[in-house]
């Protein structure tokens, strides 16, 4: 399962590699429009978004459209041996490089309880149909996603990043929706406890 996951990853991240910078950056607004077109997006009140790693679909102009509309945008933030996220309110021009590489607010930056996020944006390297994704291997966001009981779980990436299926694993975290900038697959997962921006 590991063998096969880890040549999914590799594999996938040529494909998203091969993708001009330009290509990319015109494919992110498309995103933003995109995003729109989930149920509850809008709505939401704290929004957790991230800060892209190389060719990662860059939801920057999600996070600057939320903000002007009023919503609390958040971003993750690693520590040391714990593979839970937490999430802490910061501007982009804020963020700085934390443990594992990504950028992500300063140990200064507020933090948001987990319970608070209406909608969590999560990087991809794959999504699958039936609302699977393949992230970076390092477990974060399978490990958070459990504790964010309220909030609804968008996969963000290029439609060269969708698959018919990928292996699942019982500790791998299900999506609500997978946006594209081709289109918006919305998934059937548990019930959220309380739908988001109630």
């Amino acid at each position: 399962m590991h063998e096969r996951k880890r040549a999914l990853r590799s594999e996938l991240i040529a494909v998203r590699a091969r993708l001009s910078p330009d290509d990319r950056a015109a494919r992110a607004v498309t995103l933003a429009d995109r995003i729109a077109e989930v149920p509850g997006f809008s709505s939401a009140k704290v929004l957790a978004v991230y800060a892209p790693l190389g060719t990662e679909a860059d939801p920057g102009e999600i996070a600057r459209r939320a903000a002007a509309r009023g919503a609390t945008v958040v971003y993750p933030r690693a520590s040391r041996g714990d593979r839970r996220l937490s999430f802490a309110r910061a501007a982009p021009e804020g963020l700085v490089r934390g443990p594992v590489g990504a950028l992500e607010p300063s140990p200064l930056a507020p933090e948001v309880p987990l319970a608070d996020i209406d909608c969590v944006v999560v990087p991809c390297v794959a999504m699958s149909r039936d609302g699977l994704r393949l992230g970076r291997g390092g477990g974060y966001y399978d490990a958070t996603l459990p504790a964010m009981t309220r909030a609804l779980r968008v996969g963000l990436g290029f439609e060269v990043q969708v698959v018919p299926e990928l292996p699942r694993e019982p500790h791998d975290a299900l999506l609500d929706a997978v946006v594209t900038e081709l289109r918006v697959l919305l998934l059937a997962r548990e019930p959220r406890s309380r739908e988001a921006g109630a």
